[in-house]
């Protein structure tokens, strides 16, 4: 069935939602917003504004907290399974945070397995979470998911052809920049950095172009120096193949240009909405601006359980289940089900009478047939089986019949006789005799030749072993011959 589903993407510096209608032909963007939290006077005016924009209907939301928030965490397990992670892994990350665990939220997502297990975990202040969530309810938004800032737009990009297997996004905003490594299409690395990006907000000119040049590079030079300390750290090779970039900073025209530059990789722009299971209409595609809503729309195509992502609403935090919610709806398929069983019900009950109707004429077609064939039998009971009954003691008796049980039947013979007998004589048979023996046959002819040829016709057949003349006269009139001819039939 289809649904709405809004991604609402919070970050430092801006908020963003995307309405998607999801169904098995893929996503259809319905609705699209941005606001500026400090133009907007705070988040809560921001999500506000958001809201008009967007609209508040939807089925589902799946929401992201900025990654300045998070603590990210490289770890090594000695097992696989999940469910053990899950229950250790607090205790592995209580040397590593100058948090107390039991004030953390802490998920993960698994990196390598192989001997050990690698894992990328993530913790946020459950302080910090439970006054996120209170801002969202307070505006009628209570998310089934939530993510870390860009990393849903990461996730979606491995799933797309064409996207090299180790890689480096990054979102680069006004006040903070996430980067966000994968190796071998898993996320390796997350790490955010400070950032003035407030030049970009502005027209370039001349000294805001000199001043952005600047952040860049000194932003390109903290990647690498933590790509290089990551590498070192873990023992791997890393050498991403592309740079993918998207968010405000993504906006310059010449940001790529300078990325490529400093990075010395090929640098693309991420746009979400050329992914080919999202759809939008020309309304839309005129308010879709994919550098500040490209982590919305990747948060609405998400899916709910997806393995490589993160997701805080767990624990005392988990939603819980309504079973009550959505009563309107629960009513309208409730109706709808009831309504189909009723017209089931009648189109069997049609059906049962009909088949009914016919069976009862049929059985009188029956009984008719069987009274027309044993007018003697007055008691019927299974038309059907008596007629079997009849038939077979028919048989039986057929074959104490004269002629039964010599070579050929009587039908045999007779239609022996009249092919052998030449179609031009003139003959009359005023009698045929069949029995066990023999055939014998009484009538009368034009002339004694006409008898003989009858009888040489009778000869060659393999009904009979002989064929004798036993009379042939005149009679009163002396015009016709009556003869009687005796054919002894074949053992």
């Amino acid at each position: 069935m289809p649904e709405n589903i809004v991604g609402l993407d919070i970050n430092s510096d801006s908020v963003a939602a995307v309405r998607v209608r999801s169904g098995l032909k893929g996503h259809q963007v319905t609705a699209c917003g941005h606001v500026m939290i400090e133009e907007a006077g705070g988040l809560e005016e921001a999500l506000k504004a958001l809201i008009d924009q967007v609209g508040p209907e939807a089925d589902t939301c799946i929401s992201s907290i900025p990654g300045e928030y998070v603590s990210y965490r490289n770890v090594r397990m000695p097992f696989g399974d999940k469910k053990k992670i899950r229950q250790t892994l607090a205790f592995e990350l209580e040397t590593m945070v100058p948090f107390p665990v039991e004030d953390l939220l802490v998920d993960f997502t698994v990196v390598d397995r192989s001997d050990q297990s690698e894992i990328l975990a993530a913790s946020v202040k459950q302080a910090y979470l439970s006054e996120y969530l209170a801002h969202l309810q307070t505006n009628g938004i209570d998310p089934t998911v939530i993510d870390i800032s860009g990393v849903p737009t990461v996730c979606r990009l491995l799933r797309q052809a064409g996207t090299p297997d180790d890689g480096l996004v990054l979102e680069i905003g006004l006040k903070r920049n996430t980067m966000i490594l994968y190796l071998k299409r898993r996320i390796a690395l997350v790490r955010t950095f400070p950032f003035d990006g407030s030049a970009i907000a502005r027209r370039p000119d001349t000294e805001a172009s000199e001043r952005i040049e600047v952040c860049l590079r000194s932003f390109c030079t903290g990647v690498q120096n933590t790509l290089h300390a990551f590498g070192s750290q873990t023992a791997k090779t890393v050498r991403p193949q592309k740079v993918f970039i998207t968010g405000s900073g993504a906006l310059y025209p010449d940001t790529e240009n300078l990325l490529s530059r400093f990075l010395g990789l090929p640098v693309e722009r991420i746009d979400m909405a050329t992914d080919s299971r999202v759809h939008m209409d020309e309304n839309m595609a005129g308010a879709w601006n994919p550098q500040l809503m490209n982590n919305a729309l990747a948060l609405a195509v998400r899916q709910i359980k997806q393995s490589l992502g993160f997701n805080f609403r767990r624990d005392e935090f988990e939603v819980k289940k309504q079973y009550f919610g959505h009563k309107k709806e629960i009513l309208k398929v409730a109706a709808f089900i009831v309504a189909v069983l009723c017209l089931l019900a009648v189109d069997l009950g049609v059906d049962y009478y009909f088949l009914k109707k016919r069976h009862k004429m049929l059985d009188q077609q029956i009984k008719e047939v069987f009274r027309q064939t044993l007018p003697d039998v007055k008691r019927i009971v299974d038309p059907v089986h008596q007629l079997k009954i009849r038939i077979n003691e028919i048989n039986k008796s057929a074959s104490a019949l004269p002629g039964i049980g010599a070579k050929g039947n009587v039908l045999d013979l007779l239609r022996d006789i009249s092919l052998r007998a030449p179609e031009s004589a003139d003959v009359n048979v005023a009698r045929i005799t069949v029995d066990q023996d023999g055939v014998l046959i009484r009538g009368e002819t034009d002339t004694f030749n006409t008898v003989d040829t009858i009888k040489k016709g009778l000869e060659p057949s393999v009904y009979f072993d002989t064929v004798t003349i036993s009379s042939a006269n005149l009679d009163r009139s002396g015009n016709r011959v009556r003869f009687e001819m005796k054919l002894e039939r074949a053992k």
